[in-house]
């Protein structure tokens, strides 16, 4: 894939015509221009979404096929991602959602934009012995000389978190997923009866 760069009008004019969580610029302009798609998971659908102001316009992509940089401006965050962790538990998008990564995914959204502050803190501590499982330096970590280390790098298949600037490991188990979320959750301050709730969400 290559990196690209667009002016403002353009790039809202793709978010304008998002429809589903998760879908990617990419993915946009494939339906848009009656494309087939080719990417390998597909985007939830999810209720009507509403804005979210942020200062970047780039839309930036990896060779692995992974944002390296996701601008955020003008994301239109849909309205089941928007009020909260706790409104999220309750909502039917997520309750109906089967696939796992989506949901791990969707809670990752929704406590970013609930506390963005809290949320940039708490990533730089959920590290795993040998790897960082989320950050927002995804293009410096493709860049690596070192073949080996971007080799397994790549390997954890790394992908953005939608409607944020951060990336997160995809391959690890649903217990490892539910320990990330667990950690960041407790590392945000969010109350001890809503982190209990992972372990039967996810």
């Amino acid at each position: 894939m290559k990196n690209i760069e667009i002016e403002d009008d353009l790039y809202k004019y793709i978010l304008a015509n998002i429809e589903a969580f998760g879908e990617t610029p990419s993915q946009i302009l494939r339906r848009l221009l009656s494309l087939p798609d080719t990417s390998e998971s597909k985007p939830v659908s999810t209720a009507p979404a509403e804005k979210v102001e942020s200062p970047s316009r780039k839309i930036t992509t990896a060779e692995s096929g992974t944002t390296a940089e996701q601008s955020s401006a003008d994301i239109s965050l849909p309205a089941s991602l928007s009020h909260g962790v706790q409104a999220l538990f309750e909502s039917e998008v997520f309750q109906t959602e089967t696939i796992i990564t989506n949901k791990f995914m969707m809670m990752l959204t929704t406590m970013y934009h609930e506390n963005k502050n809290a949320f940039v803190a708490a990533a730089e501590k959920t590290k795993g012995r040998t790897r960082d499982y989320l950050g927002q330096n995804l293009k410096a970590l493709l860049a690596i000389d070192n073949e080996e280390e971007l080799a397994l790098f790549k390997a954890s298949k790394p992908r953005d978190i939608p409607y944020t600037p951060f990336w997160v490991i995809t391959n690890a188990n649903t217990g490892r997923k539910r320990i990330i979320i667990t950690q960041m959750m407790a590392s945000m301050g969010y109350p001890h009866h809503l982190i209990e709730r992972i372990k039967d969400e996810i």
